[in-house]
């Protein structure tokens, strides 16, 4: 018997999730319309799944019109997730639709002290002198280091291909700076900056200013109402089991 030509294997892979509020359309295009401005090419073609957690009783909810919609604005629809009853579940999947189950997670409360690990290692990472028996930060001799220097400007963009990128200048509104490794910015960051670009999922953004349209590590992501807690101060951001965290660098 020859060969099979394809083979099915369980994996992970990160995906956006859209947590609804409400089931109004016109509120739901508003809003996402709102995010896709703040980073048109980040979201184009992102595969979408959509939470319906929060929203009212089956009967209520108009699954077709749902999809159309976040297709519309040119996301890959991939299937409705959230904790329903299994009725709601086998309704969905007789529109035709997918539904995702979520994959179960550590407990939360062992999160913060994972968290805090993290936040150390950054420091240390930051002055160059990372404690190797941590654990939580892999060497930056892993990747060289790309160099710019002066502003990155709006409309620019900067990818430092299997290396880390370095910037001793600022990041303006609309540039972007992406690496397959960890991205310092020895000045502001106003801009987009997408570390670990491709999987790396211990890498870690640095700034002198978080004022940013969006950071992501490893296709997490934040859009700036996400990051008020550091905004403004020098800050890294890093990525824990389950969603990034950032943290004041002094």
């Amino acid at each position: 018997m020859a060969d099979a030509t394809v083979e099915f294997k369980g994996t992970s892979f990160t995906l956006s999730v859209l947590h609804l509020k409400t089931i109004e359309l016109s509120d739901i295009c508003r809003d996402l319309e709102a995010k896709i401005a703040q980073a048109p090419d980040f979201f184009h073609l992102v595969p979408l799944a959509v939470n319906i957690d929060q929203v009212n009783s089956d009967n209520d909810i108009d699954y077709q019109a749902i999809k159309n919609l976040v297709e519309l604005l040119n996301f890959n629809f991939v299937g409705f997730t959230g904790v329903v009853a299994a009725g709601q579940k086998q309704h969905i999947r007789e529109l035709g639709l997918s539904f995702i189950n979520a994959a179960k997670t550590a407990p939360r409360k062992a999160a913060p002290a994972k968290v805090e690990k993290k936040a150390d290692a950054g420091n240390a990472a930051l002055s160059d002198k990372a404690d190797e028996s941590s654990g939580q930060v892999p060497h930056t001799s892993v990747f060289s280091d790309k160099v710019h220097r002066g502003q990155v400007r709006s409309g620019q963009q900067l990818y430092a291909k299997d290396q880390n990128l370095v910037i001793i200048g600022s990041v303006s509104a609309g540039a972007e700076v992406i690496a397959d490794g960890n991205i310092h910015i020895y000045g502001a960051l106003r801009g987009r900056a997408i570390a670990g670009a491709k999987g790396h999922h211990q890498a870690q953004i640095y700034c002198q200013n978080l004022e940013a349209e969006l950071v992501s590590i490893n296709g997490n992501y934040w859009l700036s109402e996400s990051m008020e807690q550091d905004w403004g101060y020098p800050a890294y951001i890093y990525l824990t089991d389950t969603e990034l965290a950032s943290s004041k660098l002094v």
